[in-house]
Order: C-alpha cells, then sequence, then structure tokens
C-alpha cells in the first residue's frame, strides 16, 4: 500500500512511496504531530540519482524491522534536496559540523522544533564498519528521548545557536583592498593543489572544479589588460590539462554524451554514474568556451566534440517540454552504472583497444574491490578515436535506462542556458529561457502540481542567463534585490520563503557556483555596478581565506579590477567610528596614575564586539596603550555588543620621563549580519605634573 509520497510531484520522493515507512513531506503535518505525540523527528534527505539514497532505501527503508520501528517512535520526513535545498542546506551544514563531511543520504534527527541532536549520512541496517546500525541507532535515540529529553533539548538548543551563527557569518578580510596581488596569491594557492599528471584539484574523489576553471580562463583573458598577472601560464597549465583529462576520462560518457557527477579515482577513470544537469550545464561553458581559447588543433576538436556531446544528450535524454529535467539516476536495476557498461564482446577490436577494455574487466567492485568482467570508457590520448560509438549508443538505448528525476529547477536550466548560448545555439537557449516567468519566478517546474517561488541560485542564475541572450534582466534583478539582499550580500531564501532555524550566506562554490557570487555577477554585467561593490565588499574575506572554493566572488574581484575598481573593502564604514581620549592632557593623580575615559561612537545600524563576544571567530575589542604603563575597565555586557556610545576607563602610568603615549583600538565592525575586517584606531594622549 503506497503512502503519502504518492502523490509527490518529486521523483525521488515517489521513489519511496511504497516504503512501509510512515513517510510525511516536509511541512505542517509532520511538525503538528511530533508536537502533539512528543516524539523526535528523523528527517531523511535525498535526491532521485543518488546511488547511495538507493543502498540505504532497501536496506532500511524497504524493511519491515527498520519501519516499524521508525512508525512507533519517531516521526519520519522524507525531502527531496532537489525540491527544497533550502532544508537540504541547513540541514547538510548541521551534518558537517556535527560530523566534519557531508553527503546523501543525509539522515538528522530532530526535535519537534526543528532543532538538530543527531546527525550523519548513510547508515546500513546493522553495524558494518565503522558504521553503526541504523536500527541500533533508532534504539539508542529513542531510549535517551525517554530518559534524558530535557539534556537532549539542552544540547540541541545550543547546537542550534551555533548552527545559526555559522550560517550567518561572513569572514572579515585580512587587508583593506582587492588588488593584484590577491587575484596573484589565488592562481598560486590553487597551483599548489593542482594535480600534475591528471589535472583537477586533490586527489579521490575528484569532482570537475566549475567555478575554480571559469576564474581561471578570466584570469587568462586578462593577461594583456590587467598588468602583474603573472601567473598566467600555470592558469593555463591547470585549465587545458585539466579539461583534456576529464574529456579523456571515464567520467566523460564517450558513448551518449555529457558526464557523469564525479571520479572515485584520481584520474577521472571510474564515476558515480549519476549525471545532474547542473553539472553539465556548467561543463558545456567551460568546453565552449575553451574550444575557442586553445590553439592546439587535436584539443580544440576533442572540446568541440563534448561540447557537441552534452547537447546531444540534451535534448535526446533530458528534454521534457521546453525545459529540461534535473537528473538521471546512477543505478538500473539497483546496481550501479549498468547501462554504462560493456563486456569486451560487446565491442569492435577497435573499440576495446582505444577505450582499454580487457577480457577481465577494466574496474573493480568498490565494495568488494573484486573485478567486475564489465569495461568502462576511457581514452589515454587525445588522437585516438574511433568511429564506432553510434553503433554502441543504438545497443545501450535498447537497454533498460536510469530512471529520470522529472523536476525541472530553474537554477539549473538557467546555467543550461549560459552553456547553450557560449556554444553559439541560441535557438535552444531562448526556447529553455522564453519557458520560465521573469515576472513570477519559480524555483521549479513538474506538470500538475505548484511550486515555491525560486531561491538566491534561480534568481542569479536566470539574470546572469538572460544577459548572456541579450535580454533585459532588471525584473529578476529587482526582485532578487528586494527579496534576497540586505545591503552586504544576499541570503538564500528570500523574505517570503518558510522561515527555517537559519539563514544561509551563500558564498562557497559547491557543485554549482555561489549564489552570492553569481547576483553579484549579474548585477555588474547589468550596469548595476554600485550594488554589486556592496555585495562584493562582504563576500572578499572569503576568496581571502578559501580560494580554491570561492572561484565565482574571485572573478568578481578580478572583473573590478579590470574595470580599474581598487575596492576598499570596508565600504567606509570603518571611517565613521570614532575615537576621542577625556580629559587630554590627562594629570597624573595622587596614587601616581593618570586617569582618563576613552569614548567611541559607534555608527548607527552596527556594532563592535565586546571582549567576550562569545564566538570564536568574532573579534573581541581590546585597548593597547603604547609608550606608557596602562589599564583598560571595559563596560559589561549582556548581548556581546557595543552599540552606540561608549566609555572605556583607562588609567596611565609614564614610562620614565616620557609623556607622551598612543592609545589603541583593535575592533571589528558588524552589522546585524555578517562582520568586517579587524580594525584599529589610535588617538594621542600626553601626561601632565606628578
Amino acid at each position: 500500500m503506497a503512502n503519502r509520497l504518492a502523490n509527490s510531484a518529486s521523483t525521488y520522493l515517489k521513489q519511496h512511496a511504497d516504503n512501509p515507512v510512515d513517510w510525511f513531506e516536509w511541512g505542517e503535518e509532520a511538525w503538528a504531530k511530533a508536537k502533539k505525540e512528543n516524539k523526535p523527528v528523523f528527517l531523511s534527505v535525498g535526491y532521485a540519482s543518488c546511488h547511495w539514497c538507493h543502498v540505504m532505501a532497501h536496506e532500511c527503508f524497504e524493511d519491515k524491522e527498520v519501519a516499524e520501528v521508525l512508525n512507533r517512535d519517531f516521526v519520519s520526513i522524507k525531502v527531496d534536496r532537489e525540491e527544497r535545498p533550502d532544508v537540504d542546506d541547513i540541514y547538510m551544514t548541521a551534518v558537517q559540523l556535527a560530523t566534519g563531511r557531508g553527503g546523501w543520504p543525509m539522515s538528522v534527527f530532530l526535535t519537534p522544533d526543528q532543532q538538530p541532536f543527531f546527525a550523519g549520512t548513510y547508515f546500513p541496517k546493522r553495524a558494518h564498519g565503522q558504521n553503526p546500525g541504523f536500527l541500533q541507532i533508532l534504539t539508542a535515540l529513542r531510549g535517551a528521548w525517554d530518559e534524558e529529553r530535557d539534556e537532549i533539548l539542552r544540547k540541541a538548543g545550543e547546537f542550534t545557536t551555533g548552527l545559526k551563527q555559522v550560517l550567518e557569518r561572513s569572514i572579515p578580510p585580512v587587508n583593506d583592498q582587492i588588488d593584484v596581488g590577491l587575484i596573484d596569491t589565488a592562481v598560486r594557492a590553487m597551483r599548489e593543489d593542482f594535480d600534475e599528471v591528471y589535472g583537477g584539484f586533490g586527489s579521490a574523489p575528484k569532482f570537475p572544479p566549475f567555478s575554480g576553471l571559469r576564474f581561471l580562463m578570466r584570469y587568462i583573458e586578462s593577461r594583456e589588460n590587467l598588468p602583474g598577472t603573472g601567473l598566467v601560464d600555470d592558469a593555463v597549465y591547470m585549465v587545458f590539462r585539466t579539461l583534456e583529462m576529464m574529456a579523456l576520462g571515464g567520467i566523460r560518457d564517450h558513448v551518449g554524451g555529457g558526464f557523469h557527477r564525479y571520479s572515485t579515482d584520481e584520474r577521472w577513470f571510474l564515476p558515480h554514474f549519476e549525471k545532474m544537469l547542473s553539472d553539465n550545464g556548467q561543463m558545456l561553458w567551460l568546453y565552449a568556451r575553451a574550444a575557442r581559447m586553445v590553439d592546439d588543433e587535436d584539443l580544440k576538436a576533442l572540446f568541440e566534440e563534448v561540447v557537441d556531446g552534452i547537447i546531444g544528450w540534451l535534448e535526446r535524454e533530458m528534454r521534457v517540454g521546453d525545459v529540461y529535467a534535473s537528473a538521471l539516476d546512477a543505478d538500473t536495476d539497483g546496481e550501479e552504472g549498468l547501462t554504462y557498461v560493456w563486456r569486451v564482446d560487446d565491442v569492435s577490436a577497435e573499440v576495446a583497444t582505444v577505450y582499454g577494455f580487457k577480457a577481465e574487466g577494466n574496474f573493480r567492485d568498490e565494495a568488494t574491490g573484486s573485478l567486475t568482467g564489465f569495461n568502462h570508457l576511457s581514452r589515454s590520448s587525445v588522437g585516438l578515436r574511433t568511429g564506432d560509438l553510434d553503433g554502441l549508443l543504438e545497443i545501450r538505448n535498447q537497454r533498460e535506462q536510469p530512471q529520470r528525476s522529472e523536476l525541472a529547477l530553474v537554477a539549473w536550466n538557467s546555467l543550461v542556458i549560459s552553456g547553450l548560448v557560449e556554444a553559439g545555439r541560441t535557438d535552444l537557449a531562448e526556447r529553455v529561457a522564453t519557458f520560465w516567468d521573469a515576472d513570477q519566478l519559480r524555483h521549479a517546474f513538474a506538470e500538475g502540481h505548484e511550486s515555491v517561488e525560486a531561491f538566491l541560485d534561480g534568481y542569479a542564475y536566470f539574470a546572469d542567463a538572460l544577459i548572456d541572450l541579450g535580454w533585459d534582466p532588471n525584473v529578476v534583478l529587482d526582485r532578487m534585490v528586494e527579496q534576497f539582499g540586505d545591503g552586504r550580500g544576499f541570503t538564500f531564501t528570500g523574505r517570503e520563503h518558510e522561515s527555517l532555524i537559519g539563514l544561509q550566506k551563500p558564498y562557497l562554490d559547491n557543485a554549482s557556483p555561489s549564489g552570492n557570487g553569481v547576483a553579484i555577477r549579474a548585477l555588474r554585467r547589468a550596469g548595476r555596478n554600485d550594488e554589486a561593490l556592496e555585495h562584493l565588499t562582504a563576500a572578499y574575506g572569503w576568496g581571502q581565506r578559501a580560494p580554491q572554493a570561492t572561484g565565482t566572488i574571485l572573478e568578481e574581484c578580478l572583473e573590478q579590477l579590470l574595470l580599474g575598481r581598487e575596492v576598499d573593502v570596508l565600504g567606509g564604514f570603518g571611517d565613521e567610528l570614532r575615537i576621542e581620549l577625556v580629559p587630554e592632557p590627562l594629570e597624573v593623580d595622587e596614587d601616581g596614575w593618570a586617569y582618563a575615559n576613552l569614548t567611541i561612537w559607534i555608527p548607527n545600524g552596527l556594532h563592535i564586539n565586546s571582549t567576550d563576544p562569545g564566538a570564536d571567530w568574532l573579534i573581541p575589542t581590546s585597548v593597547e596603550v603604547l609608550g606608557a604603563y596602562g589599564e583598560a575597565g571595559f563596560p559589561e555586557t549582556e548581548t556581546g555588543q557595543y552599540r552606540g556610545e561608549i566609555e572605556i576607563a583607562l588609567r596611565v602610568k609614564a614610562k620614565g620621563a616620557a609623556r607622551e603615549f598612543d592609545v589603541k583600538l583593535n575592533y571589528q565592525i558588524c552589522s546585524e549580519t555578517e562582520c568586517y575586517r579587524p580594525s584599529e584606531a589610535i588617538v594621542k594622549g600626553r601626561i601632565i605634573g606628578g
């Protein structure tokens, strides 16, 4: 008998419609039940093409013993991360904080007030290796809920407070200006993490570095217009080596076009086989741009081959009306990659040679380490190619195909629009763009179902895509600024979205580019550069500290330099804080010390941190007396913040004959949503008498 998920718009949720688990969708019905029955909530988040989501579903959610425990002791909520990226984003951050890693399926246990108290990813039914068993976890958590509920609620509240701070934090920059030095430092940091042999960054598993490559391409293009870019040769090697090795490797579908999600090894050979629209939209842009940039004719031909393959795959396998579906499953008939692999006797001798087939198979099973007897296509050289692949596609099309997630997401379709324009297929790009209503932009489309309003990535990516097409983006940008902006960055959810337990400002690039980075890009490209700069100043600190994860932000820093703008990242806020020493000069008292107050005026709407601001990443206010002995007494505050006008009591004693000294105030300006770089202010003083 089907459960509540049978009528969902989500392909992923429908995959669980026949589970014996009494699933709820995210919504008031589930939370009301949890509160009424005072039960903890089990939140399970995944997506339709996720291999390990299917594994946990088979081991746990299809199991009657597990379902009996979940139905009796918990309220169970199933969420599709593609349908509700806001929910996924909040609780994935919680998982990463709690465990140091993330991934799907996401498994989080919550109080009836949505506060997390236990978090993880995949769990087998029973303990296996380092993974505790899901049944064991359920029993332990329910016992703790019954016996130690007050302690669980207290710790959940403390964890949620910390989670909110992480979600809403910004990183203060370490110096005042965006300059060429920042850009070169970022390129140098990427070079240090670069794989010289196989391209890409780091080791296995390897994900395509979409935004990093795009930033490096812009860096290469700026060589003649921005003096001081001294690492162009390094950037050229990183870009074209990575694109070449991905195009030759097994992460690319040589038969049907497009790219799989990521590579399980360092050489881009064996992927997890799901195919995501967002990945392929970005790959299309990268390879189309690279084909125009590269001088080597063999590489140019390879890149153009990749472009044609992606477009063919989009139109053949992903088109839903005028737009594109979000993903293809990793599994077929419960086995990952079954549609895509071959035995050596299935192909011609030429194909077997060119693509590295072996009689025993050319890869090992991830779980057992045994050779499988199957082969996956991967080329060793740019010059090797064969024309026999069309026949393989015809054969493959007769096989059972992986399930498609039917949701069409505006953000991911927008990435494809930009890729199509870059590839010269404006006819296809215009068809997709025309489908979406710019006056009422929706997050997703699924026949017969109403979607929530688009999130920040939907607005930012769509506006950027409209600019690529040469269309007016200002209706979309106006709504984006109104709903998501606060003058110092953009939140992922808008003012009319459901309120969750925290607000995220997405600055980092993940599988898709930073929502803030693309929003800033779209504002700049639309001629609204003053607005773009307001938000870029809040993002700049992230670019300094995490260059490998902020290619989109760094690209915007580079664009400002190309416009001739060296940007003061404080946006002038630091100049508005004033300090004064009263009285001045200071007269020595009978005890040998001179006394004064350091008065501080803090701009309206801003604050500085107290001496104990309550979070490790906040910079406490401190005072140093230079050239004399000195002590400071700070006012108390329950909030950890100083606002308006405050006074710090000082007592100062001369060092020997020296009578002049400096008082240095170290502070960090903050708004309600973020903090800027640490700053200092100095006032001079003089001692008389004594």
